[in-house]
């Protein structure tokens, strides 16, 4: 599956109505769909059912943010919860077009904390990063 790459620098990420901002520099968010969009049954006839899958529309968010950060501390907090905490939410992308400047948005609905987060070292400046991954249930994308 292809992943979709959000420059950190340019993109806005929202959870539950609290807004990133300790990603590092230079660095990327990953939005990555699960599953195919279609499945597809072909018989021996030339014939062929294409069905929409109900789960086409899953997605991987993947985020990496400064170790020790009010956003590491924000998404650890929601680990530590006795219930699973289920997360909406938004990203949005700036980008221009023939002069002209826009925002790309995607609309992120049921997601949840899918591991447990991971350390990952970033090459261009070596600060410590947590790497977390929310899948959701639905990520739509609006221009």
């Amino acid at each position: 599956m292809a992943v979709i790459n959000f420059a950190a620098d340019s993109t806005t990420l929202v959870l539950n109505g609290y807004a990133f901002t300790s990603f590092v520099s230079g660095d990327i968010m990953e939005l990555a769909p699960v599953n195919d969009l279609t499945s597809h049954v072909n018989s021996t006839n030339g014939g062929v059912n294409i069905q929409k899958r109900s789960d086409g529309d899953v997605h991987t968010l993947t985020i990496r943010v400064q170790r020790f950060s009010d956003d590491d501390v924000f998404m650890n907090t929601q680990i530590n919860q006795t219930d699973t905490v289920v997360f909406a939410g938004s990203l949005k992308n700036n980008f221009t077009r023939d002069s002209i400047d826009g925002v790309e948005s995607w609309v992120l609905e049921a997601g949840s904390i899918t591991t447990r987060p991971t350390e990952a070292v970033n090459d261009q400046d070596g600060n410590a990063l947590m790497e977390y991954v929310v899948m959701f249930r639905t990520a739509t994308r609006s221009l």
